[in-house]
């Protein structure tokens, strides 16, 4: 019996590496492939303190075996005109669209948070599905096809953790919930994002802002945490950025009144953690949401504003 295992392994200290390497032979019969360059369906570059994380050989097999290779591509991965919505007669036959949607997803998990809010809302619907929802899963290969080279890249940079949060409300036509968007930018580019359907109907647009603020918070809290852990760092207080004045004031406000006391006591836990400096909430306008593009479908030039303030470019642009 055969057992293969694909690991990873980093450390600032060269001979720690080399230690670790000697240790693991000791037990066990392993190859040491070098620097890492591909591994899971990730694709690694490294060069001048630049590191970029993409999955351009994944992207190539997805295409293939959807037989995509010679498709048309599009700018954005989802249609401004489409609101999808559960079909009443789910056509299964000869669409393999539980397959395509499973192979985005892990995609959209792992470095391409452009896709997250296309591929999170076609996941709604891999019991009720017909030729529309087909169509609108195609489309994210042909999207994928056209930046088949985007990627996370990162860099040294002195800016701490922070995140951006957002919402749209009412966004589903079958339950009309709201959507929450975040995500999490160190070292210049995403570490952590989420693109999801809020468990609750939210009655207004703040308060759906506020709901996304609390998911938004849970993460830091999470991030904070992870990195004072792994790298010894200090990290005291995660700004966390909304563009919905209204939100940030219910989170200030620590007083219920008949306009809030409706909303669940577990959103309410912002609270606390902005009490505590767990986190500090600052403004930024609509124009400026970087978090948009986890929440809709938004046209190209707002898109791509969005990739380029989520460290989500093209690796051609670093790497020749």
């Amino acid at each position: 019996m055969v057992y293969v295992d694909d690991i990873l392994f980093t450390s600032q200290d060269s001979n720690m590496l080399q230690k670790f390497k000697i240790h693991l032979k000791k037990d066990l019969e392993i190859k040491y492939a070098g620097l890492a360059k591909y591994c899971l369906g990730l694709n690694f570059q490294q060069q001048n303190g630049i590191v970029a994380m993409s999955q351009q050989s994944y992207i190539r097999e997805l295409l293939n075996r959807f037989d995509m290779t010679e498709a048309k591509t599009v700018v954005c991965p989802m249609d401004l005109g489409i609101r999808l919505k559960r079909s009443d007669e789910c056509d299964t036959e000869g669409l393999p669209y539980r397959e395509l949607v499973g192979g985005l997803l892990y995609l959209a998990t792992s470095t391409r948070p452009d896709i997250a809010n296309t591929v999170s809302k076609l996941s709604q619907f891999l019991n009720y599905y017909d030729s529309t929802h087909w169509k609108a899963a195609k489309r994210v290969l042909r999207y994928l096809k056209r930046t088949i080279n985007f990627g996370l890249i990162f860099k040294r940079t002195d800016e701490p953790l922070f995140g951006y949060t957002d919402s749209d409300w009412a966004n589903s036509l079958d339950d009309r919930k709201s959507y929450t968007g975040f995500c999490f930018i160190l070292s210049g580019s995403a570490i952590s994002w989420e693109s999801r359907k809020q468990c609750t109907v939210a009655l207004s647009s703040t308060e759906a802002e506020y709901m996304a603020l609390s998911d938004g918070t849970k993460e830091a809290i999470y991030l904070r945490k992870l990195l004072n852990e792994l790298c010894d760092a200090d990290v005291k207080s995660v700004r966390l950025l909304s563009d919905n004045k209204g939100a940030i004031k219910l989170a200030e406000n620590p007083i219920f009144h008949r306009r809030t006391k409706h909303i669940d006591i577990r959103h309410h836990f912002v609270r606390e953690a902005l009490n505590n400096n767990v986190i500090n909430i600052k403004y930024i306008s609509t124009e400026d949401m970087a978090a948009d593009v986890l929440t809709k479908a938004l046209p190209s030039p707002k898109h791509y504003k969005c990739l380029e303030a989520l460290g989500i470019v093209s690796t051609d642009k670093y790497f020749r």
